[in-house]
């Protein structure tokens, strides 16, 4: 694994230094003398497709260039990374997984946005999205821009709760009454499944359900509390939900949940906006226009979706910030935020597009979406997360498979991350 890892830097390093070489960085291979091409490290996929797109339509528009290079999810964080403690200035901007946050910003690895922004940003920003940026959270100085507006929703059979005559849950205790009639009366079918593989999977999907029990993982002096009280009462519900899955949910990833949910086997789940296409797909889902979206079932306190956006950052090693911060604004402006929805690049993070009539002829589902952002919780504002969800989500699967009972699960959890953060 060291050597692994060692490989991918030693990768990284070589691919930085020759975009330094080539000029890459300052856009001196395609530029003419005194024109600046800035570079932008984006994740591969619909995002990064997006984003190349809207970089042409700038330069049609301007006449400035900006050149998109896309990689992997892995790759990007570790070259954005890189590419600023080896001072080598290759990229003007970097997309950034929110939970990346505080190891950027606390790591001094951004440009501080608040000069550029001296008013902040306008109030059609949903506040939540807005929070993610700043550093301390919500309050301090703004080090990227929300660019897009993921967040995590409940998906529902409407058709089975009509059948059943059965409201649509607001509370977990909801979920466990409708989840146990479908399980029972329903033929072939679960009443709800759990993403219950080890690490980032069950996390993820036991976060919500925490967070809904007035559970904070960090206290106010950032120690660990994943075994309080509201732990507990969570953990207990998270077993329960998973009595009312399919068999092997312990097991259960992201491919695993949308063939349930795809192909009728199940009632109820969270998931990412993403799987929307997948359930109204007519050629692969045996559930099109039967699949309804909520935030987040509440519990002791309000709807805690989880929200997973992605923002725009400016290394400190830029050599074009003045031009970064312009096509920054480009991007999270209306109009393009518009343009990479209706693409398939990303949810805007502007309240006013979740009513646009062209978004929501498109996407039924953003009445939804814009409720779970509203309701939204942040992952914990730390840069040791990765390695407490590495902790916790051993010993939530261990807890999950019945390795270990709830209480002593969460005490040693709680221990281990109480050493992670000294």
């Amino acid at each position: 694994m060291l050597r692994k890892r060692f490989s991918l830097s030693l990768l990284v390093v070589v691919v930085l230094m020759a975009f330094v070489l080539t000029g890459y960085g300052a856009g001196a291979a395609t530029a003419k003398p005194g024109e600046v091409t800035l570079t932008l490290a984006a994740r591969a996929g619909a995002m990064g497709d997006a984003l190349t797109e809207s970089a042409k339509r700038y330069e049609e528009v301007t006449g400035k260039k900006v050149q998109v290079i896309c990689m992997p999810y892995a790759e990007l964080k570790e070259t954005a990374v890189l590419d600023v403690r080896n001072n080598a200035g290759a990229y003007d901007l970097v997309m950034l997984d929110d939970p990346w946050m505080p190891e950027f910003s606390q790591g001094k690895l951004l440009t501080n946005l608040d000069e550029y922004f001296k008013d902040g940003l306008d109030d059609d920003f949903i506040e939540n999205c807005v929070a993610l940026c700043r550093d301390p959270y919500g309050k301090g100085s703004l080090f990227a821009l929300p660019a897009i507006g993921n967040v995590t929703m409940f998906y529902y059979r409407h058709d089975l709760l009509k059948k059943y005559n059965l409201s649509p849950p607001k509370t977990w205790d909801d979920v466990i009454k409708i989840a146990e009639i479908i399980t029972r009366d329903e033929p072939d079918t679960y009443g709800y499944v759990v993403r219950g593989q080890r690490g980032n999977p069950i996390v993820a999907d036991y976060l919500p359900v925490f967070w809904a029990y007035g559970g904070e993982v960090l206290d106010g002096n950032m120690m660990p509390t994943v075994n309080s009280e509201a732990g507990i009462k969570a953990m207990e519900t998270y077993l329960k939900l998973k009595e009312l899955s399919p068999k092997g949910c312990e097991t259960f990833d992201s491919d695993q949940i949308a063939t349930a949910l795809t192909q009728g086997q199940i009632a109820m789940t969270i998931a990412w906006p993403s799987w929307v296409s997948q359930v109204d797909n007519p050629e692969s889902s045996k559930v099109v226009g039967k699949i309804e979206f909520l935030a987040v079932p509440g519990q002791a306190k309000d709807s805690a979706a989880m929200i997973g956006n992605w923002l725009m950052g400016i290394p400190v090693t830029s050599r074009n910030k003045e031009e970064a911060v312009a096509f920054a604004k480009w991007i999270i402006s209306k109009e393009t935020q518009k343009e990479m929805a209706l693409m398939g690049g990303g949810a805007p993070t502007r309240k006013s597009l979740y009513s646009d009539p062209d978004l929501t002829a498109k996407y039924r589902h953003y009445p939804a979406q814009l409720s779970a952002l509203e309701h939204s919780v942040a992952r914990p504002r730390t840069p040791y997360w990765s390695q407490i969800e590495d902790v916790w989500g051993l010993y939530l699967s261990q807890i999950l498979v019945g390795q270990i009972d709830i209480r002593e699960g969460l005490d040693k959890a709680n221990k281990e991350i109480e050493k992670i953060l000294r």
